[in-house]
């Protein structure tokens, strides 16, 4: 892609370097915001039962809802189009690519079957390039990265972390009890998912970048390095021990496979494994989700500064009115606020009132002014 010529994005040079000083962890002119606005209202289309499947699965269908999406979007301060051949409903589609059968649900949601019932007789777990859900996804990624250039970046799918793709392919519940039952048959399966988690995930760029560089994934993040999500939320589950002797080990081998890195760090069960995952050398960011029922954002500023204070990048999801304690309460180094705006206006509205809060507070802490920045 040229890129002088992104769709909507004249400044899109600029903004790509504000990008690149969020993955170093360094300060642009402002901190990253992207916000994202509705230019008109997008009716919903009337899916009859028998076209569901299309909906998610026929490139020709996805791409036509995909360009009425990015046409009738605002795409304000560091916000992108990004298309999304691959819908961010089938989450944790890599249990599908791996032999679990995969249900389409409606518009929104899909689930799979778990396949591991006896662990002596349990199916290798490796890349397969003949699998139904990965030609299928396939198909959609080369359709994506094809119309791509001069409109948008493409999003590989959403293929979550060896942890939660094995809770899906065992059952939850059942995996809770191998951690005492049966660790070492645990610990190899791990093994076989994280090894084809790297195949698959370099198989989706290997296909987009036919097409179109930069590496994108479901935060609505940009690289112009290798970069990628980690997760594993199966953790709220266990105690800090069993997260590092069963799970760590693979978190950390995939940082060390992918350049740039950001771990989904999803409710507060999750917390108590925060420490091993900042003592991650190699990680570089956190995304903190605060989760249903929990206080909003703008209320976990110790947990925020804790890990600023371990020089780990920040990417956080806010309500349009959080925007302004993140940005002045925050350190501006690697701070990544993501929200919405009601219209194009309010989306300005907001890109402003971060650069002025951190004018604001360049001024007012010493050693916090923007680092020198090509026009």
């Amino acid at each position: 892609m040229d890129d002088l010529e992104l769709h909507g994005r004249d400044d899109w040079p600029r903004v790509q370097q504000r990008y690149e000083a969020w993955w170093e962890g360094e300060v642009p002119d402002r901190p990253l915001i992207s916000v994202h606005a509705p230019k008109y209202v997008l009716p919903e289309p009337d899916i009859a039962p028998k076209d569901l499947a299309a909906v998610w699965t026929d490139p020709a269908t996805v791409l036509q809802r995909q360009r009425e999406v990015l046409a009738a979007t605002y795409h304000g301060g560091d916000a992108f189009p990004i298309l999304r051949p691959v819908s961010g409903g089938m989450v944790a589609v890599l249990a599908a690519f791996l032999g679990a059968p995969l249900h389409i649900l409606n518009r929104q949601t899909t689930y799979t079957d778990p396949i591991i019932s006896d662990w002596d007789t349990r199916p290798r777990l490796r890349f397969d390039p003949d699998n139904h859900w990965w030609q299928t996804v396939r198909r959609l990624l080369e359709a994506g990265a094809a119309a791509a250039p001069g409109l948008g970046y493409v999003s590989i799918p959403d293929l979550n972390g060896p942890g939660e793709i094995l809770a899906r392919l065992r059952g939850t519940a059942p995996l809770a009890l191998d951690l005492f039952d049966h660790p070492d048959e645990m610990l190899a399966a791990l093994h076989e998912i994280n090894q084809a988690w790297y195949r698959y995930w370099q198989a989706c760029h290997g296909i987009i970048h036919q097409h179109v560089g930069g590496y994108v994934f479901w935060m609505g993040l940009w690289s112009e390095l290798p970069a990628t999500d980690l997760q594993t939320d199966f953790s709220i589950m266990i105690s800090r021990p069993m997260f590092d002797r069963f799970f760590l080990p693979f978190v950390e081998e995939q940082t060390r496979w992918v350049q740039r890195t950001v771990y989904h760090l999803d409710g507060p069960g999750a917390v108590r494994h925060l420490e091993s995952l900042l003592d991650l050398p190699r990680l570089t960011a956190v995304q903190w989700v605060p989760g249903a029922g929990a206080p909003p954002m703008s209320r976990w500023l110790p947990l925020l500064h804790r890990i600023q204070a371990r020089g780990k990048s920040l990417c956080l999801s806010c309500e349009p009115g959080e925007v302004e304690t993140l940005a002045t309460a925050l350190e501006p180094e690697g701070l990544f606020l993501s929200t919405t705006a009601g219209s194009p206006e309010d989306a300005d509205a907001l890109v402003a009132l971060v650069d002025r809060s951190h004018r604001r507070r360049s001024w007012l802490v010493p050693g916090t002014g923007a680092a020198e920045f090509q026009e």
